[in-house]
């Protein structure tokens, strides 16, 4: 902050008005400077320099006439958020504690009690409980209920705000009113935050030479754990993979470089995969299918070990209005490129990039910078991605309880649209399952079935379909 001077007490001012002041306006104008040039905060200062004055006169004015006391650190918060919520969705400015948590989502690990939950009349039901996590460890399984966090009801809290209740620091306690399997008595029960380390990845065969990989977010390891999922599959089921479907549903995203080395696996070498357009050149760039635009700086290709087959492996992949970000990135590479048929509903359509800027203080501003296309030049943002094959029987969304905001990767060089490649899908049978249709059933109905019916995951069924049509058209 600026040393002050002799002059601090003229005009009747005291020293803490006028630091008060100072420190208003000497935020206002570190925002300001993260839009300059080798961050020359003194340059667009001196340009703003009415703006900021406009703006730190008005919060000061605030300060003095409202009725309660204000904290001037979270004023200057308040006001930083309007301004980057009137901006767009994504932008946002962070304290340092915050800031901390979104850099660790990145990297894949939190403090937390290990556990995915989706919202059901009211409470939380639990999806997974993490192996050797804390909530395991506390006797937490899946099909338990959730109705209070530290005895506030859960009822009309939305995810967001539920998963946020539930984390907290590592060796901190949180208090869980939890219904066994979903029924009565309540037990309470205290479960020790720890360490979570978020597998990104999951990945089984569905059917003998088919293969289902879900990815729920996109990662700092996502791609390294793919491949090793990947591995895994073609270990255990002897090489005998003849189809595979990549689920991106409900997966809001993250990580740009992850959404890179993924698409790469599928992708040739050097193939396009996404540009990005915004203002000024450092938000402008190309990213391809190579290692320079998915691979942390000093880590070994890991995409070097996969089968050789995957390049070419028959894929699904299956999307829904929850796939955001860094998923529809991937479906529209891969749709562009027609390496593989998207099944399911149109996309969220959130086609934008946002980057991070680390303050002196450990705060966190995240803002929008460009927006990206996809490598035939279509615009995701508002739009989003077009299925190939729409299904509109979509399963119980599992709300994941990781969600990573979306963060940006790196620079790159002035983009360009770019031509889709093409590949002969001229002989698939595009046509939906028409076995997929659920109808309404009576009670009596229910009982009979046991209500499997509603159960069914249409869009998983017509996955499968198109992969035994492909599998059957390669093979004859």
């Amino acid at each position: 902050m600026p040393k002050l001077g002799p002059r601090a007490h003229q005009n009747g001012q005291c020293l803490g008005e006028t630091a008060r002041k100072w420190t208003v306006r000497v935020a206002f104008g570190a925002v300001f400077g993260i839009f300059a040039p080798f961050n020359s905060v003194a340059v667009l200062a001196a340009e703003h320099s009415a703006a900021v004055e406009r703006v730190a006169n008005l919060l000061e004015q605030v300060r003095a006439r409202y009725v309660e006391k204000i904290d001037d650190a979270k004023m200057i918060s308040d006001a930083l958020n309007g301004v980057l919520k009137g901006l767009d969705p994504y932008s946002k400015y962070m304290d340092p504690e915050t800031f901390e948590n979104l850099q660790n989502q990145n990297r894949g690990e939190y403090g937390g009690v290990g556990i995915e939950v989706r919202l059901e009349a009211g409470a939380a039901k639990i999806v997974t409980a993490f192996e050797d996590s804390p909530a395991t460890r506390a006797g937490l399984k899946p099909g338990d209920v959730i109705t209070r966090i530290d005895d506030n009801a859960i009822e009309g809290l939305d995810l967001e705000q539920v998963t946020q209740r539930m984390r907290g620091k590592v060796d901190t306690e949180v208090k869980l009113t939890v219904l066994h399997g979903g029924e009565g008595p309540a037990d309470q029960v205290t479960v020790r935050r720890g360490v979570v380390r978020w597998q990104s990845v999951r990945a089984k065969m569905i059917e003998p030479g088919y293969a289902y990989v879900k990815v729920t977010n996109f990662q700092e390891h996502t791609a390294e754990m793919l491949v090793a999922a990947i591995n895994d599959l073609w270990k255990k089921s002897d090489g005998h993979v003849v189809g595979m479907v990549l689920d991106l549903r409900d997966n809001p995203g993250g990580l740009i470089t992850a959404a890179v080395g993924v698409s790469s696996i599928f992708l040739p070498p050097n193939a396009p995969i996404a540009y990005a357009e915004g203002a000024g050149q450092s938000s402008k760039m190309r990213l391809f299918a190579r290692k320079e635009d998915y691979l942390r700086p000093n880590t070994p290709d890991f995409l070097l070990n996969l089968p050789a087959e995957i390049k070419t492996l028959p894929l699904v992949v299956l999307v829904n209005k929850n796939s955001a970000s860094s998923s529809e990135i991937v479906a529209g590479a891969l749709q562009d490129h027609k390496r593989a048929t998207v099944v399911g509903t149109l996309t969220y359509g959130k086609g934008s990039i946002q980057r991070m800027f680390q303050q002196d203080d450990g705060a966190g501003l995240k803002i929008t910078t460009s927006y990206y296309y996809t490598p035939s030049g279509r615009k995701v943002n508002g739009k989003g991605v077009t299925p190939d094959i729409l299904v509109e029987k979509d399963p119980a969304v599992v709300a994941v309880t990781n969600a990573a905001p979306t963060t940006p990767a790196a620079g790159g060089e002035s983009a360009q649209p770019v031509a889709a490649v093409t590949a002969d899908l001229a002989r698939v049978d595009r046509t939906p399952a028409k076995a997929c249709v659920v109808k309404p059933q009576t009670d009596t109905d229910a009982a009979k079935s046991g209500a499997a019916e509603e159960g069914r995951d249409c869009q998983l069924e017509e996955a499968l379909h198109v992969l035994h049509a492909r599998t059957t058209v390669s093979q004859s």
